[in-house]
């Protein structure tokens, strides 16, 4: 009986290295005459390349010193002789254009500064000068619209409290109204595949076009008050949002028990026409609330909005799979709770933490002359 043999497996071809593209060194920055001239005088006198390079610097390559001395009868006046290879298309001239362009216009398309040189190059061509001069595009922040007259009211509004200390400022309680939508306002994600990549492989942080949604309202102060994440319901099936009836009847129920028993406090809202109707500021005043005139289109005054930011993320940090839950009854329940519960969770010091940022605020609302902030 002829002896079995076992199957040999075959043989896989030796697995090549990943090919890298070449390395493209920069250029060196040409030597100066002084430098050049000291070169070439100490080698007519008869010192060697080695000499030469321990004398002056050891950062001069020695194939440069070498190359220096044998081009110099080549050399006119001692001037540099110009480089091998296409001649600029730019001049010094078409590169003024363009950057005087930018400084007009910090707004200018590239389609626009290569009509400045006639389109003497390509568009990565301008990209590669303004790289050069450290220049490059940035997206624009989105800020509210300011008039000049808002912006005055906003200056007036922070040398009205310029001087207001730390202290002061915790004992502010600062409100809003804010929606929570299903699958927004997850923190962005981060990937080791790169972009051109991610398409290919999906590896992409998804958001749904339009999700469940509920309104809560909530107050919170440096002094570590807050009151609960409070959901807002139309006050019947006839209005399409929340009104000044029920920003009432929630201020009604929370803010006595709130604001009790801290001196000199004071209350915010901004100017929205459920916050500034008859009935809640009668209300307010009746109740003998200090309440802070508030200056128009100013969210980044608000150290609250901040504060919905950091809420929308611990939600989705505590219950991942809302944002791929279907669209129901029950998943709004959910929604519900889960950033009631987020609410909660915020550290106690985070509310101090934005309390303390007033003052510079102020600071910059000042500075900037009434107009956009950082914040």
């Amino acid at each position: 009986m002829p002896p079995i043999r076992t199957p040999q497996r075959p043989r896989q071809p030796p697995e090549l290295p990943p090919t890298r593209a070449p390395i493209r060194r920069p250029r060196r920055r040409e030597l100066d005459v002084y430098t050049r001239t000291k070169i070439t005088s100490l080698y007519n006198i008869g010192w060697t390349y080695k000499e030469i390079q321990r004398e002056i610097t050891p950062t001069i390559p020695y194939t440069t010193i070498q190359s220096t001395c044998a081009r110099e009868r080549k050399r006119q006046k001692n001037e540099t002789s110009p480089r091998s290879g296409r001649p600029k298309k730019l001049d010094e001239t078409d590169k003024e254009r363009i950057l005087d362009a930018i400084d007009e216009n910090p707004r200018v398309k590239y389609d626009d500064l290569l009509a400045e040189v006639d389109h003497k190059v390509c568009r990565r061509s301008i990209q590669r000068l303004l790289r050069e001069n450290n220049l490059r595009k940035w997206r624009c922040l989105h800020r509210p619209e300011l008039s000049s007259e808002a912006a005055r009211k906003r200056l007036l509004w922070a040398n009205s409290y310029k001087d207001y200390l730390p202290q002061d400022w915790r004992k502010i309680f600062w409100s809003d109204e804010s929606t929570v939508e299903r699958g927004r306002g997850a923190r962005r994600e981060f990937t080791f595949t790169r972009p051109c990549d991610q398409l290919r492989e999906r590896d992409v942080q998804t958001y749904p076009h339009k999700g469940i949604k509920q309104m809560f309202w909530a107050a919170f102060s440096g002094t570590g008050r807050r009151s609960g994440l409070i959901p807002m319901f139309p006050e019947n099936e006839n209005c399409r949002g929340v009104n000044s009836v029920v920003i009432l009847e929630t201020y009604q129920r929370v803010l006595p028990t709130l604001m009790a028993g801290i001196n000199e406090a004071i209350f915010i809202h901004d100017n929205a026409p459920v916050h500034t109707a008859h009935i809640v500021r009668d209300w307010l005043v009746e109740q003998g609330f200090q309440v802070m005139q508030w200056p128009p289109y100013s969210p980044d005054l608000n150290p609250i909005e901040n504060l919905w930011a950091l809420l929308k993320a611990k939600i989705y940090e505590l219950y991942p799979d809302l944002q791929a839950a279907p669209d129901t009854t029950e998943t709004l329940e959910i929604l519900v709770s889960a950033a009631q519960e987020a609410w909660s969770d915020i550290d106690l010091s985070i509310l101090e933490n934005l309390a303390d940022t007033m003052p510079h605020r102020v600071q910059e609302i000042i500075e900037n002359g009434g107009w956009y902030t950082s914040y």
